[in-house]
């Protein structure tokens, strides 16, 4: 089974899996890791939000496709609006950000290169935020990856996460406070 059966076999079906999560899941496969910094792409059993938010009948809106070295989520999440976000999900349930709109986005924001993004100061360049970390400047980048994410999707990288990240928009991080409080 390939890396993207695998994670698609665990995303409910209310979720829109976008083909740039199997182009980068092909890509995994021909390349190997690292893809950039410690993000992992990783399958889900579809059973862990329903163990980390407490409540099941929010499950079938996340799809979890990745995760960092220290075990946060990345994962699909749909809005009240009925919208599809990328979001981040802190392994200790902090650092709850929306970090992108689309997967292109994702993409572009992940190939940056910072070790771990949902932990990273994303106002700050990847040079910067590794300088400032003790790591050398260019730590965590994959040019590789980085030249296929630019080719792929004609695109280019950011200098910075916060050219796509809204680093003060806590929409996630306040709905998923209240699906907590209304079980409490």
């Amino acid at each position: 089974m390939s890396t993207f059966q695998k994670i698609q076999k665990g995303i409910p079906n209310t979720i829109s899996i976008p083909k740039e999560l199997e182009l980068l899941c092909n890509w995994l496969d021909t390349h190997n890791y690292p893809i950039s910094g410690y993000f992992e792409l990783r399958a889900d059993d579809g059973e862990t939000m329903r163990y980390w938010l407490g409540v099941e009948n929010l499950s079938n809106r996340f799809g979890i496709f990745g995760a960092g070295s220290d075990g946060s989520l990345y994962a699909f999440w749909i809005n009240d609006e009925g919208q599809q976000k990328i979001v981040h999900l802190g392994s200790e349930g902090g650092q709850l950000y929306i970090l992108a709109d689309n997967f292109i986005d994702f993409l572009r924001l992940l190939a940056i290169g910072y070790d771990e993004i949902g932990f990273a100061d994303l106002e700050q360049t990847i040079s910067d935020w590794n300088t400032s970390q003790g790591f050398p400047p260019n730590e965590g980048i994959n040019p590789i990856f980085q030249d296929w994410v630019k080719t792929t999707f004609k695109t280019s990288i950011p200098l910075k996460g916060n050219e796509i990240v809204s680093i003060k928009d806590a929409s996630f991080s306040d709905w998923v406070h209240q699906q907590i409080k209304n079980i409490l």
